[in-house]
């Protein structure tokens, strides 16, 4: 697999309005990317075609509609999207709106029902998304209301791995399997150790004023943890060591999608994900031996399944003195505009969780991250003045510096799929975040081959 440095150029032109290149002013090579993109509206107006109509993205977990006519309102890239179970157990997803008017069809967050009727004329779908009835039929011609044509829009494709729930609504997209490549053995790892996982409560939804790409670029950042949440070092929350996130993998596999792994401190508690010893013990039966390797050392992961779908598997402590204690938590945010986005929040357990130990990791979870957590407040605060500095002409002509570790060598002796690095200070993954992101903004699915090539 080739690094990102040395994949081939683009030697497509895709012209701005003010006669600038996006190819000229997103450098992934280079580690150098303006700071136009992350405000600016045209490129925004790019973005939702180009990215937010054709990408995969995750709509949720099959635990959230474990009932027949469990329906939730969700998003599949930028638009409203329902997320359900019909009546016979089959899982689908369609866009929320009437195919009479445009009306929302499902005006509640989540609800459990056979049908869905629009509030504004009275067209009726069932859970399956058939068109059952439409009001005063009696008034339309022959021919004028074909039924078995308006049924509710589904998405092009529909996806899932170890239940997370995958869409697009590109029919042209490569199947999800192959899209995932590399990183399915990852979320295998993250998703898959113990045989399944499931979300507990709803998931926490907030709105911050910040570009959705400062969000995205955070969440493979492990050098901001020491500076950005130094209260948490100052209450001994964290070690007092700029160095200490430092150590472990940086792993950038196939199509954008990117992680890192990294071990705690040298004993028991911090092997296997910090879990408990029952769920270890499962390891065995849902991982390759390489993976359950891989696991003995993981204590720490953050991954990014491009473009905007997150996981964050963590030890922390949720107070001053307090044990710590493991948490995952899927995260997304979705852009409302250039400079707003809708931030998504989930909290997961292991199926054989015992209820004491997911008490407490669910309480550590919500006093570290969300909107009310310690971690989120600090890095949302970094993300919108991040935002605000980048709105003004002058800033605009300057780029950003991701130009860490870029010549740095590739770690030989990963075990892995996909490309590491065995220092996890650096901003290799952010490259290739980036190269991902200038190759569907210019070339869409077509020049996605070029992201591994050499693999």
């Amino acid at each position: 697999m080739t690094t990102v440095s040395e994949q081939p150029r683009s030697t497509t032109r895709t012209l701005l309005s003010n006669g600038e290149a996006l190819e000229d002013i997103v450098d992934p090579h280079a580690g150098l990317i303006s700071r136009r993109i992350y405000t600016d509206a045209e490129i925004f107006e790019m973005e939702k075609e180009k990215i937010f109509g054709k990408a995969w993205f995750f709509v949720g977990h099959e635990s959230e509609i474990p009932e027949p006519g469990d329906v939730i309102t969700r998003l599949v890239g930028m638009d409203p999207a329902l997320f359900l179970r019909d009546d016979e157990g089959e899982i689908r997803v369609f866009l929320n709106s009437c195919r009479h008017r445009g009306m929302r069809v499902c005006r509640t967050d989540r609800e459990n029902t056979s049908f869905l009727r629009c509030s504004y004329h009275g067209w009726a779908y069932k859970n399956n998304g058939d068109l059952l009835s439409a009001q005063g039929e009696e008034y339309y011609g022959e021919g004028e209301l074909q039924k078995d044509k308006y049924g509710l829009i589904p998405v092009a494709q529909l996806g899932s791995y170890h239940g997370l729930i995958f869409a697009t609504w590109d029919a042209e997209a490569p199947p999800l399997d192959e899209f995932l490549g590399d990183m399915k053995y990852y979320l295998d790892i993250i998703i898959n150790r113990t045989g399944g996982v499931k979300v507990v409560g709803t998931p926490q939804i907030w709105e911050a004023e910040t570009g959705w790409k400062f969000s995205a670029d955070n969440f493979t950042d492990n050098f901001h943890v020491y500076y950005a949440h130094h209260s948490l070092v100052d209450l001994g929350m964290l070690p007092n060591d700029p160095n200490f996130g430092g150590h472990g993998e940086m792993i950038v596999a196939e199509e954008g999608h990117i992680l890192h792994i990294t071990g705690g401190a040298p004993t028991d508690d911090y092997k296997y994900m910090g879990l408990p010893q029952h769920l270890r013990d499962k390891f065995a039966d849902n991982l390759t031996p390489e993976q359950v390797e891989m696991s003995k050392d993981l204590a720490y992961s953050a991954g990014t399944v491009f473009p905007n779908f997150h996981w964050l598997q963590l030890m922390s402590s949720g107070t001053m003195g307090q044990k710590e204690f493991p948490f995952l938590n899927l995260r997304m945010e979705v852009p409302i505009s250039p400079t707003r986005s809708r931030m998504f929040s989930w909290f997961l357990i292991d199926n054989d969780a015992d209820p004491a130990d997911a008490k407490d990791s669910y309480e550590t979870y919500v006093r570290t991250f969300g909107p009310a957590g310690i971690y989120d407040q600090d890095d949302m605060e970094n993300w919108e003045d991040c935002t605000k500095m980048s709105l003004g002409p002058a800033a605009r002509q300057h780029t950003m510096h991701h130009r860490m570790g870029i010549n740095r060598p590739v770690d030989e002796s990963w075990k892995g799929p996909g490309e590491a690095y065995d220092v996890a200070y650096g901003e290799y993954t952010q490259r290739s975040w980036y190269a991902a992101w200038l190759t569907f903004m210019t070339q869409g699915w077509a020049g996605r081959k070029k992201l591994g090539e050499g693999k």
